[in-house]
């Protein structure tokens, strides 16, 4: 009866019901826990972890083959404040597991092991440590793998049973703790169409890199000086030849068409683990490499040349013929997926035309007159140019005489630079049908078929409203190539590199400070500083 009485007792203090009777209660092990979650793809100086991310899974899992399994314990979503929240879970040590889109801090291969990091590169100089393990390829805002076996380098050695990073949930305390998700690589863009985004953000760039080589070449040579526009002391020490290796105007030209390969390579990089037909893409990207780095070479000299995402701490300059056999090859290998054709809503795309004639200028400035008609002949031959009458050449960018125009727009200075008489003039050809003939005419002189260098330079005079002419000796021949090349390419970006090309440089720049030191633009302070086996110039 007493036993009766205490359980009606305990019923109405408890409200228990009928199927909930438990007379032995023991004290709960369960508690709290929250992990918050990092999206790293949105990393940047400012965010060095990432942003907060929403919409998450996170995932605890007993043990590993829990997780090969798919069979956590418990889940939880991510809030607007990126934090997932587990309530009243056990005491124990969980597997954890953050993922979304893609995205995660797992890196699962099929033999079920993962690379482990849990923190971000911030920096260049921390990449580039070299008391550092050696990760290459990466950027400020990868992941910082572990070197598990110690060797000094992070390859595909480095990685652990899948997953990795666990969680201790205790009672009483906190139970809090972070995950970074990402990509295994966060710098690589994770489709064909991501990286064509990319490219058509970077042309524009570009674009803006050859309008200033071009107003270089222009402000060094006879075809203009630095007061037309009251350019700054950095462009007039162009202009008369004083200036060091510390100036402003040559180490931007260095560094935007650097900063542009490294954009590129990354682009590269990334289309390797691109699945589908990328041929073409490639090969754009591939041209315009190379074209950058053709740029530099004209104006600078030897190089150093290198696929990596960033310039490699101990990285040296080739040679003069490394540096060229590496425009080359990269030139050639771009012809795979060029054609003569581009997308109408692409038109700064390269031509295969447009390679063609690259390989042109390199083999002028090797005196390979052989490759030089070759290749001029085979842009001839695709009969898809022609030359245009000369006050119509700068009306349409697509007329029939512009092999490759990639402006994205014109700004000053450069704009108050490109001028054509009374004109308005709205972009900048980067290779146009009128050098093909004259490149031709030399290759031909250079050759001793004097009758074809004839021929190719009144191709051009007669487009100028001027009389064929018959020339019987180098001299004369070349003079008049020399002299169309100044008329017809007038502050188009080839005055300074054809004078220099062709040793005509101190007859006629000698008066405003011209050395021959001067054939080459000074590797930029900065650079020698930061990359110390680098050599400068001679006589800078």
């Amino acid at each position: 009866m007493k036993r009766l009485l205490f359980l009606a007792l305990s019923c109405s203090l408890w409200a228990c019901k009928d199927d909930e009777v438990t007379p032995n209660v023991q004290p709960s092990n369960k508690t709290t826990a929250s992990v918050t979650v990092w999206d790293t793809k949105q990393w940047s100086p400012e965010q060095p972890k990432g942003v907060l991310s929403e919409g998450a899974t996170v995932a605890l899992y007993t043990s590993q083959q829990d997780y090969l399994s798919q069979k956590p314990a418990f889940t939880a979503t991510t809030n607007a404040s990126g934090v997932a929240e587990f309530g009243n879970i056990p005491e124990g040590e969980y597997f954890m597991v953050a993922s979304k889109n893609g995205m995660t801090n797992t890196w699962r291969d099929a033999q079920g092991m993962t690379r482990v990091s849990d923190t971000l590169f911030q920096t260049e100089a921390e990449i580039n440590d070299p008391t550092q393990p050696i990760q290459e390829n990466a950027l400020p805002g990868d992941f910082k793998y572990r070197d598990l076996n110690g060797d000094g380098m992070i390859n595909n050695n480095d990685v652990a049973e899948a997953p990795f990073f666990t969680f201790v949930v205790k009672k009483d305390s906190a139970n809090k703790t972070r995950a970074l998700i990402g990509s295994n690589v966060n710098h690589a863009y994770g489709t064909a169409a991501a990286v064509e985004e990319a490219f058509s953000l970077e042309y524009q760039k570009i674009s803006a890199a050859h309008q200033q080589m071009v107003m270089i070449d222009g402000i060094l040579s006879d075809e203009a000086d630095c007061q037309f526009a009251n350019l700054p002391a950095s462009w007039c020490e162009l202009n008369n030849f004083t200036f060091t290796a510390a100036n402003s105007i040559v180490e931007s030209a260095w560094k935007s068409h650097y900063t542009s390969i490294f954009h590129l390579n990354r682009m590269l990089a990334s289309l390797n683990g691109i699945q589908g037909d990328v041929t073409a893409l490639r090969a754009q990207i591939r041209s315009f490499r190379a074209y950058l780095y053709l740029q530099l070479y004209t104006y600078f000299g030897n190089l150093p040349t290198t696929d990596k995402l960033l310039m490699p701490s101990g990285i040296s300059r080739g040679s003069d013929i490394e540096t060229r056999i590496f425009i080359k090859n990269e030139l050639k290998a771009s012809l795979v997926g060029l054609t003569d054709e581009v997308p109408a809503n692409k038109p700064w795309y390269m031509r295969a035309a447009g390679v063609y004639m690259m390989l042109a200028r390199l083999a002028v400035m090797e005196r390979d007159s052989q490759s030089a008609i070759d290749y001029t002949g085979k842009v001839i031959a695709t009969h898809m140019y022609a030359l245009a009458d000369s006050a119509a050449v700068f009306t349409a960018p697509a007329s029939s005489e512009i092999i490759w125009n990639m402006t994205a727009s014109m700004t000053s200075p450069f704009k108050d630079y490109f001028i054509r008489g009374g004109l308005k003039v709205d972009f900048c050809p980067t290779i146009r049908y009128t050098e093909t003939y004259l490149l031709n005419a030399w290759a031909n002189l250079f050759y001793g078929e004097y009758g074809e260098a004839n021929k190719a330079l009144n191709t051009v005079r007669t487009r100028g409203k001027k009389l064929p002419v018959t020339l019987t000796t180098a001299e004369a021949l070349f003079n008049e190539f020399d002299a169309l090349c100044k008329e017809e390419l007038y502050r188009e970006g080839y005055r300074f590199a054809n004078l220099v090309i062709f040793q005509k440089a101190t007859a006629v720049l000698g008066s405003k400070g011209y050395q021959d030191k001067h054939a080459h633009l000074p590797i930029p302070t900065s650079v020698l500083d930061t990359y110390p086996n680098l050599v400068q110039n001679v006589g800078y």
